[in-house]
């Protein structure tokens, strides 16, 4: 790095500070620590930094309360939170301060230098960002007078723009903003801006710039829907001044975000979504311990302990939810190290067919293999391949019938191992497998909703799949089974 950049590292525990700065030192950053907020703060009141590592909890000036502080005094430092108490409710409210990352104690020295990197990436592009935006709009004010050369810079804009002047009538424009405004009228110049645009909310926002007697005033942005709300433009504009702060026209600068605030969309129905799988078990486990503790049992210690199991089993498939949400996420986030070598399917296969026999035999399915011994392995991750097939095999013995059976086959096909899990079920209906791999999607039967699970399973099964380049695939037909296949490729050995 050419200049070093600057990181703080903020917590109470003397062992995880030194554990940072050695590690970022390493990676080539200036790395300085501070022992509570309180110290934190004043480090960051005196100090120029451009990213800080903040822990949660700390005596004194807590971490929430720091982000807070930090961003009210700087928002384009780079927060992430460093914590042993990782938990959906703190990754939400902390993003919302504006945290940048999430990194759960205890971390390894790969994974912080992932998102201290990935940290310092964005504060990178974030200031070229605005030093591009400045350049931008200084440039369009040095060539107001030099219209050939404004109209080649302007109209090569990915960016729509629109300049008017101090009487309303606009003077130039690019492709982009005829583009984005769906208008017209853009033919001749020096008309008011109603002859081109339709879109109130942007006329008023210009006149609004053109109007303005605050001589400090700089720019306003505003998100402007347009095509009946169907697209989002964010619209910043600015004033144009003379030497002595007069105003001489406006510049309007659009840009389509609505694929951001469809992803913000995505993000709020994510986390709604969570907060509904959550909230089920939690109140069971509420309501009985509620139960025991009203004393409704009276002495009966039988009768206690049954609530007792009740709310336990509720809590179980609780943390099975939890650890599906963080298994996703670190997936999604690239943090799972994976592990790759040779792997044998078949012995994988063997081992959780002799894991889960108990399981089923009280379910009353058999389970059997049948496959060559000769099946070559595969690059994989052997942790992910067990977790891979246990999804799988472990869904066919759960929905299936009394007396059925699940059958795990294999064989060679092209450049891949193929490995096909049989079951008698109840199936899937045609319109419900292009859903069944969706997040937290479940089959609407009534047979379904009486057999426990986070329906994050096969989700989790796909993208193990996907990043071992193999592919997943469905047959399914109801009341006579199901069978997913697994194409994993073969390991290229060098001779």
């Amino acid at each position: 790095m050419n200049t070093k950049a600057n990181v703080l590292v903020v917590d109470d525990e003397m062992g995880i500070r030194e554990g940072c700065k050695r590690v970022l030192t390493e990676d080539g950053y200036e790395v300085d620590d501070a022992a509570d907020g309180q110290a934190g703060l004043q480090k960051v009141m005196l100090n120029d930094y451009d990213l800080i590592l903040v822990d949660l909890m700390m005596p004194g000036i807590g971490g929430m309360d720091l982000i807070k502080k930090i961003h009210n005094m700087d928002p384009e430092i780079i927060t992430v939170v460093i914590t042993g108490n990782a938990t959906i409710e703190t990754a939400v409210e902390a993003t919302k301060l504006g945290a940048y990352d999430y990194l759960p104690k205890p971390f390894s020295p790969e994974a912080l230098s992932a998102v201290v990197k990935r940290g310092m990436e964005k504060r990178t592009l974030t200031r070229e960002a605005k030093k591009l935006y400045a350049e931008r709009s200084q440039r369009l004010l040095e060539l107001v007078n030099e219209r050939s050369r404004l109209r080649t810079i302007v109209g090569c804009m990915a960016d729509g723009v629109l300049v008017a002047n101090m009487e309303g009538r606009l003077v130039l424009w690019n492709a982009s903003s005829v583009k984005m405004l769906k208008s017209k009228g853009f033919d001749i110049a020096g008309e008011p801006l109603e002859y081109y645009i339709s879109n109130e909310q942007l006329i008023t926002a210009i006149k609004e710039v053109l109007n303005s007697k605050d001589k400090d005033f700089s720019m306003i942005s505003r998100e402007i829907p347009v095509q009946d709300q169907k697209v989002i433009l964010m619209a910043n504009i600015a004033p144009v001044r003379d030497e002595d702060g007069k105003i001489l026209g406006a510049v309007t600068v659009l840009r389509d975000i609505t694929a951001f605030k469809e992803i913000d969309k995505i993000k709020s129905q994510f986390v709604s979504m969570v907060a509904h799988e959550l909230r089920a078990p939690l109140a069971a486990i509420k309501g009985w311990l509620e139960v025991i503790l009203s004393g409704e049992a009276g002495g009966d210690r039988e009768q206690n302990m049954k609530w007792l199991q009740r709310a336990m089993d509720r809590s179980d498939s609780l943390l099975a939810l939890v650890n599906d949400l963080l298994v996703i996420n670190r997936m999604e986030a690239g943090k799972i190290a994976q592990k790759m070598e040779p792997v044998k399917i078949n012995d994988v296969i063997n081992k959780i067919i002799e894991f889960l026999k108990p399981e089923a035999e009280i379910q009353k399915v058999s389970i059997e293999a049948s496959f060559p011994e000769d099946i070559p392995a595969v690059q994989a991750d052997v942790r992910d391949m067990e977790k891979l097939f246990t999804n799988l095999i472990n869904n066919a013995v759960k929905y299936n019938r009394e007396n059925g059976s699940v059958t795990i086959e294999g064989e060679v096909e092209g450049g891949f191992v193929r490995y096909d899990v049989k079951d008698t079920g109840i199936g899937i209906a045609k319109d419900q497998i292009s859903h069944i791999f969706d997040d937290f999607y479940r089959a609407d039967d009534e047979r379904t909703k009486k057999i426990s699970g986070t329906g994050l399973g096969l989700t989790i099964a796909k993208k193990i799949v996907s990043s071992h380049f193999g592919r997943i695939e469905v047959n399914s037909e109801p009341e006579k089974g199901s069978v997913f296949s697994v194409y994993l490729p073969i390991e290229h050995r060098k001779h």
